[in-house]
């Protein structure tokens, strides 16, 4: 490991191209509906295309966020964007993040605490297997039970699943989350694999290494984690009237490389940080769509573990960051300082939480004195070193920690055993107190408090929860009164912020896709964890669109 200790002003300012402010959408939580993202000024318009699309062509996609392939084994969060190609879900969400038809037709509440599914019909998995409610049975059950699955928790309140007749499936809620649930089933829990290839793996690695599922692709090939992996279009797919493209090559690219690599080609689309839209614009050949969203950029922390374990000392420091200078700094003004951890517009955001913390070093120093620790504390934050956005947020906390009586000691490491040391493994438990990173985009309120917040969250290293926050969040899914589910959100909110649970919320981003002008169809600007491939296409010949 290499050791990164830098003294930087607290108010860094990185030197960073002026960037023209981008038209955007919202895409906070699915409880807020905008208009579609526009395309970043100075760059090709995101007109409708007069020219043909290449059925046949494979579109090169600049990241692997993948470890696993297995829906009910989460490795990161940002699996998500290849697991979509391969898996279709029950339900999909539309471009503002609301649940639509997927591989369910329809929905609704039959009684207290029941939702029945209508299925479509006609469909089959990749390796001719028919879908069906007792498909659909054969997977709620093996992400609830399996041994293997680490998303238990999201499917913590099903209590049965009957299947009706071929095509209709039920499910016993307890409690109930009507609202809610359909977008569960937008994620991990609702996308199914083939109980056939299921069965024949006999374990989730080995179905992991040759997945199968209802999707508009399916793998080509051998795949190599954090690398390389390959997805074809396959005869006999549902829905191949709206699948465009012959395939997707993602293909691992250092985010510093991804714009030359798009500029020459050898990349279609990509997402791409702040600091690279200005060039993105100012270049014909490409075409980039910004939108905001849900993600946040933090200080993670490890509440479990010495120094976090004293509430004081993860109060100050949450006075020891100045927000708004780290976001000018590091995106220039284009993306929302974070106050909390939802942002302004979404439900559960609190106006009474915006000051809760205002930057206040010498209140920092008097909290750490508080909790017995007068003349400072250190402790150890680790990174991925080829992250480089998030090593340079890490030197700015850094700096700014520094003022305030922290000295954080900021390792550099391989990014594949990063995530295993801050999260801990099935056979090995966490291993670090704090990382600069990100929290994946939410599709739901509900989900980000029970990953992050709840003693079984998969993304809660700690395995601690706030006493109350999980019945607030149980009531707030059974509400139907969207005030009141609201007003108990927002209850969970400042039961978080109170605790300063979880590390300090630093901005959150602005979602960038940077794409070649010959392809068309994109629906909003994306970050690492949330691209969206439905509706891209290549034009014919390659040519520009429009």
């Amino acid at each position: 490991m290499r050791s990164l200790h830098r003294t930087l002003a607290p108010m860094l300012a990185l030197s960073l191209l002026p960037l023209a402010a981008c038209s955007t959408s919202s895409d906070t939580d699915s409880d807020t509906t905008d208009d579609n993202a526009t395309a970043a000024p100075g760059c090709p318009p995101a007109t409708s295309s007069t020219v043909a699309h290449d059925p046949t062509a494979i579109l090169k996609y600049g990241s692997v966020p993948a470890s696993s392939l297995d829906p009910i084994r989460m490795v990161e969060a940002n699996e998500i964007t290849v697991l979509q190609t391969i898996f279709d879900p029950l339900v999909k969400l539309d471009a503002n993040d609301l649940p639509i038809p997927g591989l369910a037709t329809e929905w609704s509440v039959v009684d207290d605490g029941v939702m029945e599914f209508k299925l479509r019909d006609g469909v089959v998995f990749s390796d001719g297997t028919p879908f069906d409610a007792e498909a659909v049975r054969f997977n709620i059950d093996r992400a609830m039970n399996d041994e293997e699955s680490n998303i238990k928790g999201d499917l913590a309140n099903v209590q049965a699943v009957e299947v009706v007749d071929e095509h209709t499936v039920r499910f016993e809620l307890d409690p109930p989350n009507p609202a809610a649930f359909p977008i569960v089933l937008s994620d991990r829990p609702g996308l199914m694999a083939s109980p056939t290839a299921v069965q024949a793996a006999g374990s989730s690695t080995a179905f992991s290494d040759a997945p199968v599922g209802a999707g508009p692709y399916a793998v080509e090939g051998p795949w190599y984690a954090r690398e390389k992996v390959s997805v074809r279009a396959w005869d006999g797919y549902w829905n191949a009237q709206e699948r465009l493209l012959g395939g997707i090559d993602f293909i691992e690219t250092s985010t510093d490389a991804s714009l030359g690599a798009l500029q020459a080609g050898d990349l279609d689309v990509q997402y791409i940080e702040d600091d690279k839209v200005a060039a993105a614009c100012a270049d014909d050949r490409l075409r980039v769509m910004s939108s905001s969203t849900n993600e946040v950029r933090a200080l993670l922390i490890n509440q479990a573990m010495e120094p976090f374990d004293d509430v004081r000392v993860r109060q100050a420091l949450q006075y020891a960051l100045n927000r708004e200078a780290i976001t000018e700094a590091l995106t220039d003004g284009r993306s929302e300082a974070a106050t909390q951890w939802f942002p302004e517009g979404s439900v559960p955001y609190s106006p009474e939480l915006a000051d809760a913390y205002p930057y206040d070093p010498d209140r920092a120093r008097e909290l750490l004195a508080e909790a017995g620790y007068p003349d400072g504390v250190t402790f150890t934050a680790e990174i991925g070193g080829t992250f480089t956005a998030y090593v340079r947020m890490g030197e700015l906390v850094q700096a700014q920690l520094e003022q305030a009586g922290f000295t954080m000691d900021l390792q550099l490491i391989d990014p594949a055993q990063m995530l295993a040391r801050l999260y801990g493994t099935a056979d090995s438990p966490p291993q670090i107190a704090a990382a600069p990173l990100a929290m994946a985009p939410a599709r739901s309120p509900s989900s980000r408090f029970r990953e992050r917040f709840f003693e079984d969250g998969r993304y809660n290293p700690s395995g601690e929860t706030i006493p109350g926050l999980r019945d607030l969040v149980v009531q707030a899914d059974a509400a139907v009164d969207p005030d009141e589910r609201a007003d108990l959100l927002r209850q969970a909110a400042t039961l978080v912020s109170e605790e300063a649970a979880a590390g300090v919320p630093l901005f959150f981003v602005a979602g960038h896709t940077a794409m070649g002008a010959h392809v068309g169809g994109g629906q909003r600007g994306s970050t690492r964890s949330n691209m969206i491939f439905d509706g891209l296409y290549i034009t014919e010949g390659r040519v520009p669109v429009g």
